[in-house]
């Protein structure tokens, strides 16, 4: 019983990421203003739990990518509020972004190869 298996079409990691570059480049006001966010709420996290600013931003990009190490954790009610809900969708948000310039870096670059 022959089966036919279609050829796939692969792309390379340079053409992948030479594209992912230009996708988020578009991007780039979306994606800045994001991890512009995320830095001003680890200085705001900083001043209303008394932390160091190194620590408040430490604290802001480990809550906003849902990492949770709990190594330093918020104890007021406001800082509970910014790394539980505020953080993670704005991490959940630019994560999203990312992946689906991944993806269409992906496809215009299949899409490249079978025009050529």
């Amino acid at each position: 019983m022959d089966v036919d298996v279609p050829e796939t079409d692969l792309i390379t990691f340079k053409t992948f990421f030479g594209i992912f570059l230009k996708v988020i480049y578009v991007l780039r006001k979306i994606v800045t203003t994001m991890v512009a966010f995320i830095f001003i709420m680890g200085i705001f996290l900083a001043f209303i739990e008394k932390l160091s600013l190194g620590d408040g931003i430490y604290l802001a990009f480990v809550s906003a990518f849902t990492v949770g190490y709990g190594d330093i954790v918020p104890h007021t009610l406001l800082g509970r509020v910014v790394c539980v809900i505020i953080l993670p969708i704005t991490g959940m948000l630019l994560t999203g972004i990312i992946v689906a310039a991944a993806i269409a870096a992906i496809d215009r670059g299949l899409k490249m190869g079978k025009n050529n």
